[in-house]
Protein backbone atom coordinates (compact mmCIF):
# COMPACT_ATOMS: atom_id res chain seq x y z
CA UNK A 1 0.00 0.00 0.00
CA UNK A 2 1.16 3.16 -0.75
CA UNK A 3 0.20 6.43 1.28
CA UNK A 4 -0.58 9.14 -2.14
CA UNK A 5 -4.17 10.33 -2.04
CA UNK A 6 -4.24 8.78 -5.74
CA UNK A 7 -3.41 5.81 -4.00
CA UNK A 8 -6.43 5.96 -1.90
CA UNK A 9 -8.86 6.53 -4.89
CA UNK A 10 -7.47 3.27 -6.07
CA UNK A 11 -8.28 1.38 -2.61
CA UNK A 12 -12.51 3.30 -2.82
CA UNK A 13 -12.85 1.98 -6.41
CA UNK A 14 -11.13 -1.70 -5.73
CA UNK A 15 -13.77 -1.56 -2.67
CA UNK A 16 -17.01 -0.41 -4.71
CA UNK A 17 -15.73 -2.96 -6.97
CA UNK A 18 -15.95 -6.03 -4.14
CA UNK A 19 -19.18 -4.03 -3.05
CA UNK A 20 -20.71 -4.97 -7.05
CA UNK A 21 -19.64 -8.13 -7.25
CA UNK A 22 -23.19 -9.85 -8.30
CA UNK A 23 -21.70 -13.98 -7.17
CA UNK A 24 -21.10 -12.98 -3.95
CA UNK A 25 -22.74 -14.72 -0.84
CA UNK A 26 -25.06 -12.81 1.77
CA UNK A 27 -22.51 -13.10 4.37
CA UNK A 28 -19.39 -12.35 2.15
CA UNK A 29 -21.81 -9.40 1.17
CA UNK A 30 -22.45 -8.37 5.00
CA UNK A 31 -18.53 -9.06 5.15
CA UNK A 32 -17.76 -7.14 2.35
CA UNK A 33 -19.80 -4.29 3.77
CA UNK A 34 -18.07 -3.58 7.08
CA UNK A 35 -15.16 -3.41 5.69
CA UNK A 36 -16.44 -0.76 3.14
CA UNK A 37 -17.53 1.12 6.35
CA UNK A 38 -14.04 1.06 7.46
CA UNK A 39 -12.40 2.27 4.54
CA UNK A 40 -14.87 5.17 4.28
CA UNK A 41 -13.88 5.99 7.91
CA UNK A 42 -10.40 5.72 8.02
CA UNK A 43 -10.72 7.34 4.10
CA UNK A 44 -12.03 10.46 5.52
CA UNK A 45 -9.96 10.61 8.23
CA UNK A 46 -6.96 10.95 5.73
CA UNK A 47 -8.92 13.40 3.42
CA UNK A 48 -9.90 15.82 6.54
CA UNK A 49 -5.92 15.24 7.09
CA UNK A 50 -5.29 16.24 3.46
CA UNK A 51 -7.95 19.41 3.76
CA UNK A 52 -6.55 21.11 6.65
CA UNK A 53 -2.63 20.54 4.87
CA UNK A 54 -3.92 22.01 2.26
CA UNK A 55 -5.91 25.03 4.17
CA UNK A 56 -2.21 26.10 5.82
CA UNK A 57 -0.09 25.90 2.34
CA UNK A 58 -3.13 28.47 1.11
CA UNK A 59 -2.79 30.78 4.23
CA UNK A 60 1.24 30.65 3.58
CA UNK A 61 1.17 31.11 -0.04
CA UNK A 62 -1.33 34.20 0.98
CA UNK A 63 0.66 35.55 3.96
CA UNK A 64 4.46 34.62 4.21
CA UNK A 65 6.45 32.02 5.62
CA UNK A 66 6.51 34.05 8.49
CA UNK A 67 3.14 32.69 9.66
CA UNK A 68 3.87 29.36 9.82
CA UNK A 69 4.71 29.54 14.08
CA UNK A 70 0.64 30.07 14.04
CA UNK A 71 -0.02 26.66 12.48
CA UNK A 72 0.57 23.51 14.33
CA UNK A 73 3.70 21.62 13.23
CA UNK A 74 1.35 18.95 12.18
CA UNK A 75 -0.52 20.80 9.47
CA UNK A 76 2.72 22.30 7.40
CA UNK A 77 5.39 19.66 6.89
CA UNK A 78 8.48 20.04 5.91
CA UNK A 79 7.49 20.83 2.44
CA UNK A 80 5.76 24.28 2.51
CA UNK A 81 7.47 26.74 1.18
CA UNK A 82 6.66 30.31 0.17
CA UNK A 83 8.92 32.99 -1.38
CA UNK A 84 7.68 36.71 -1.00
CA UNK A 85 8.36 38.37 -4.21
CA UNK A 86 8.87 42.19 -4.43
CA UNK A 87 8.18 44.14 -1.11
CA UNK A 88 7.89 43.47 2.39
CA UNK A 89 4.78 43.73 4.31
CA UNK A 90 3.79 47.12 5.89
CA UNK A 91 2.49 46.72 9.44
CA UNK A 92 -0.77 47.18 8.83
CA UNK A 93 -0.28 44.34 6.21
CA UNK A 94 1.12 42.27 8.53
CA UNK A 95 -1.40 42.34 11.24
CA UNK A 96 -4.31 41.40 8.49
CA UNK A 97 -1.92 38.67 7.54
CA UNK A 98 -1.46 37.48 11.28
CA UNK A 99 -5.42 37.81 11.97
CA UNK A 100 -6.35 35.78 9.34
CA UNK A 101 -3.77 33.12 10.09
CA UNK A 102 -5.50 33.24 13.59
CA UNK A 103 -8.43 33.01 12.06
CA UNK A 104 -7.80 30.13 9.67
CA UNK A 105 -5.76 28.22 12.42
CA UNK A 106 -9.21 28.50 14.61
CA UNK A 107 -11.05 26.98 11.96
CA UNK A 108 -8.75 24.33 11.28
CA UNK A 109 -9.01 23.30 15.08
CA UNK A 110 -12.40 23.34 15.29
CA UNK A 111 -12.84 21.27 11.83
CA UNK A 112 -10.59 18.58 13.30
CA UNK A 113 -11.99 18.61 16.85
CA UNK A 114 -15.45 17.89 14.42
CA UNK A 115 -13.70 15.55 13.03
CA UNK A 116 -12.63 13.60 16.32
CA UNK A 117 -16.17 13.95 17.17
CA UNK A 118 -17.70 12.22 14.48
CA UNK A 119 -14.68 9.49 14.52
CA UNK A 120 -15.26 9.06 17.94
CA UNK A 121 -19.72 8.33 17.35
CA UNK A 122 -18.77 5.84 15.19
Amino acid sequence: MKNRLSDLNDHLFAQLERLSDEDLTAEQVEREVERAKAIAGVSSQIIGAAALQFKAAELVAQHGRGLVDLIPESLTGKSIEHRRAGRSMTEQEAERAEASARRAAREINEEREEWDRQEAMQ
